[in-house]
């Protein structure tokens, strides 16, 4: 084979680049808006029928002015709508909160009628507890869906008349709350254009109006100028918002408890005794963390949520690929499972949602496949270069822990296999010892007599020693390289991480004076005793988000019914092979590519039984199960005569059924609006 040959790359390896980048684009492009909040205020609460904690707009028509600074027009405006985006109800499970809009035509609304305010009842994402005897709560009638997503809770005020909605002749708006705080992201006064001396009729242009804080309570030994100052995050992303009913744009229930954690992270603020605190208790630091980087990078949005987790998808599309290439020896078995994984609907889902769900599977599928090519291949030499993989694939490991405590389980498998590598490679000690033993008593039988007191070297020995010396070293430094970036990387990760979320964490565990052991093991346990996610949903079908309205979207995380055929073919291959090479058809040899696949989707499966953030075990599951059917294709597809060409037939075909399936569930993967 000429040079040429050898760096040209084959067709699967070619197909499965077009595929991986096909994915990440398809992925990130529509993982959500980039549009955003900006910083958050802090509403206190007035008491029921006050208003002494409050914020005070004045609104004004839009000028324009030319390049010398000369007003050249003015349009004149009507209230249309009032946005808001809340980003926590300080409130008690199943309690809501109430808000009020109160207009007026001076700097001081609390002259106005009650005519001329809307109260608006904002529901608390936190279901309400069962009453005794199990009985279901009481029917609410607020408004829902409102943390986080855009919401126009006081719409019935401006239905009194067109007069009363010109901003000429009301153009202060105050805002208070009764009974609970409220951390709000932005409010967003949106008006219609009015036609030139009319105050009636408009052009149909719909604009932000510009709103400035007039007032806002001063707390503690601010000034007023510094309560305004503060005030003003309340508008300071100013755009006219979409309430398009799609993930898109919206949230689901378990990204708004992501969000609401990642608020309490910005805000920075110590516990206040009259706020009930809620956000995410599942996952551990690390994962919080990364979802919050990418809100500071992109902001907060639905895109800059899911960045990171779109990314841990396709970051598994990638291992599955290499993996299966390490256990069955063949770029068809890597592109077989990243095609069955691209279409299986389920990875773009969870990849999707906005937790850290996914980014914990990337990391234990990361340190998997690094202990199981330690396993496989061992070590060609002592040396940084060799030892470093295993360092990485000890970080993994820890990583994958410090996203979700329920990973501990995975990882000691993930250890196991490793230290069984390590027994391994002392067998491979064993087996090339044997011929440089016999070689150095050869020669020693061939030597003269020499004095007893002189130990000569001779070539022989000279080998044997080298390979004493070169396994003693490689079983010294691969389980010291991969335990102790394990152990250490998992402790260092855990502490290091918990710095940014100790505030939040001491909130949400109401534990004023813990220190940062104490938030880093109450972290670690939330994997397995956690509240705010999906719990033990034993289903292929789980609903992100379902909008409301005339026109809605429904997002599902579901399994592409071929794909999970597909797993189950991969099941049944991995037992037919056991049974083979027990049988003695096959190489022992073979039997740890079928092993390892099949002992992870047993450890997930039971993982998934007890361990909150139940999905993130399915994927791992279903992970395996398409890396055994890749296998199985490979295996298959490779046989002579006629049952290889039926493998290659079927293959074809499922390939088409996957992307037929694929097609089908578009709407509800990518939330498009179909209702």
């Amino acid at each position: 084979m000429t040079k040429n040959n050898k760096n040209k790359l084959s067709f699967f390896m070619l197909a499965f680049l077009v595929l991986a980048l096909v994915f990440l684009a398809l992925g990130l492009g529509t993982l959500g808006s980039v549009k955003g909040t900006g910083k958050a205020y802090e509403l206190y609460a007035s008491g029921k029928g006050q208003d002494n904690f409050s914020v005070v707009f004045k609104l004004s028509d839009i000028v324009e002015k030319d390049e010398n600074d000369t007003e050249i027009s003015r349009k004149n405006l009507r209230m249309k709508e009032v946005y808001l985006n809340i980003a926590v109800l300080y409130s008690k499970e199943g309690e809501d909160v109430t808000m009020t809009l109160r207009r007026a035509g001076s700097s001081n609304p609390t002259s106005t009628s009650a005519n001329y305010q809307y109260k608006a009842t904002i529901e608390n994402l936190v279901a309400p507890v069962e009453q005794e005897g199990g009985q279901e709560p009481a029917a609410r009638t607020a408004v829902t869906d409102a943390v986080f997503n855009w919401v126009t809770p006081f719409h019935e005020l401006f239905t009194k008349g067109n007069d009363y909605n010109r901003v000429s002749s009301y153009g202060y708006y105050k805002l208070f709350v009764e009974s609970r705080n409220v951390l709000i992201n932005e409010i967003v006064f949106v008006g219609e254009v009015l036609k030139e001396n009319s105050s009636t009729e408009t052009t149909g242009e719909i604009v932000v109006i510009p709103a400035t804080v007039q007032s806002a309570t001063v707390l503690n030994n601010e000034s007023p100028e510094e309560a305004k100052a503060r005030a003003e995050a309340l508008i300071d992303a100013q755009y006219i918002p979409s309430t398009a009913q799609s993930s898109f744009y919206r949230f689901g229930k378990e990204e708004v408890y992501s969000m609401m954690t990642i608020a309490e992270m910005r805000e920075g603020n110590p516990i206040n005794a009259n706020n009930e605190y809620h956000g995410d208790t599942v996952y551990n630091a690390f994962g919080t963390s990364l979802l919050a980087f990418g809100t500071v990078i992109f902001g907060m949005n639905p895109f800059g949520l899911r960045f990171f987790p779109m990314l841990a998808s396709f970051g598994v599309l990638v291992l599955a690929f290499f993996f299966a290439k390490a256990l069955f020896g063949s770029e068809k078995a890597g592109f077989a499972v990243a095609l069955i994984y691209a279409l299986c609907n389920f990875s773009f889902g969870l990849g999707h949602l906005g937790t850290p769900l996914m980014i914990g599977v990337f990391f234990a599928v990361a340190a998997l496949y690094v202990a199981y090519r330690f396993f496989a291949f061992g070590m060609k030499k002592a040396s940084a270069t060799e030892a470093l993989p295993l360092v990485i694939g000890g970080l993994c490991a820890a990583a994958a822990i410090c996203v979700n405590g329920a990973f501990v389980i995975p990882v000691a498998g993930v250890a196991g296999l490793f230290v069984a590598g390590i027994f391994r490679m002392r067998k491979q000690r064993a087996t090339a010892l044997e011929p440089a033993i016999a070689a150095y008593e050869e020669e020693l039988a061939s030597l003269p007599p020499k004095n007893e007191d002189v130990d000569m070297p001779t070539p022989a020995k000279d080998e044997l020693q080298g390979i004493l010396h070169d396994y003693r070293r490689k079983t010294t430094i691969a389980p010291a390289a991969f335990f102790t970036s394990l152990i250490i990387g998992a402790m260092l990760l855990s502490l290091l991480f918990t710095l940014p979320v100790f505030l939040t964490t001491s909130k949400l565990y109401r534990l004023s004076s813990a220190n940062v052991f104490t938030l880093a093991a109450k972290l670690f346990a939330g994997g397995f005793v956690g509240t705010a996610h999906d719990g033990n949903v034993w289903s292929i079908l789980y609903t992100v988000f379902r909008g409301t309205g005339e026109h809605y979207a429904i997002t599902l995380i579901a399994m592409n019914a071929v794909a999970a055929l597909a797993g189950l073919f991969g099941i049944g291959y991995a037992i037919y092979r056991i049974v083979m090479i027990l049988q003695g058809k096959g190489e022992k040899s073979e039997l740890a590519c079928v092993i390892v696949p099949l002992a992870l989707l047993a450890v997930s499966l039971i993982c998934a039984a007890f361990a909150k953030g139940t999905l993130a075990f399915f994927m791992l599951a279903y992970l395996a199960a398409f890396l055994l059917a890749a296998g199985g294709t490979e295996y298959f597809t490779a046989q002579e005569g006629k049952i290889g060409k039926a493998a290659k037939i079927v293959s074809i075909v499922t390939i088409a059924l996957l992307a037929v399936c694929f097609l089908l569930a578009v709407p509800f993967t990518f939330s498009i609006p179909i209702c």
